[in-house]
């Protein structure tokens, strides 16, 4: 059985800023671009012109390896998720809160005490109160309750209520 966390360890690659910006880090750690930049990244498609050029596959071969372990890893997470909640979020394998417990009996009445005396007449027993009521039925609950993102390769993941909502 596997465990996932909930700390995001890394920060994003880069973050877009305005038009013609010069890449730099700011106070937050985070590198922002120029809007040119994103938008291209944004548009990228096809990257056989990497493996197609003998120069650029040798500089980058170590970041496509690393993409590709990237890669796997989240096509691992995705068969876990599904595998542990199903496809349909609104059916995952939660578990909802636990019901109200139901009110107590009342107690019964005391048993009359024996006479005094040596062997004297015990009590009677007193009489068992009602049944309590059942418990309210529990609702649906989210696995862990964690709303946020989480940035996996160029992809961002938006959880809301412990569930994955969207990939971008």
């Amino acid at each position: 059985m596997a465990n996932i966390n909930d700390n995001i360890r890394g920060k994003k690659l880069f973050k877009e800023g305005s038009s013609k910006q010069q890449a730099v880090k700011g106070s937050d750690g985070e590198v922002t671009v120029a809007k040119e930049i994103t938008d291209e990244l944004a548009s990228l498609t096809d990257m056989s012109a990497l493996f197609n050029d003998d120069g650029l596959y040798q500089y980058n071969k170590f970041l496509i390896k690393q993409i590709e372990d990237l890669r796997e890893d989240v096509e691992e997470l995705h068969a876990f998720i599904k595998d542990a909640f199903g496809k349909d979020s609104s059916s995952a394998a939660s578990q909802g809160t636990k019901g109200d417990t139901g009110s107590t009996g009342a107690t019964g009445a005391k048993g009359d005490t024996g006479a005094t005396g040596p062997k004297g007449p015990q009590g009677d027993t007193g009489a068992t109160g009602p049944a309590g009521a059942d418990g309210k039925d529990g609702n649906n609950a989210s696995v862990s309750g964690f709303s946020g993102k989480k940035t996996v390769g160029k992809e961002t993941w938006n959880f809301e209520d412990g569930l994955l909502n969207s990939v971008k």
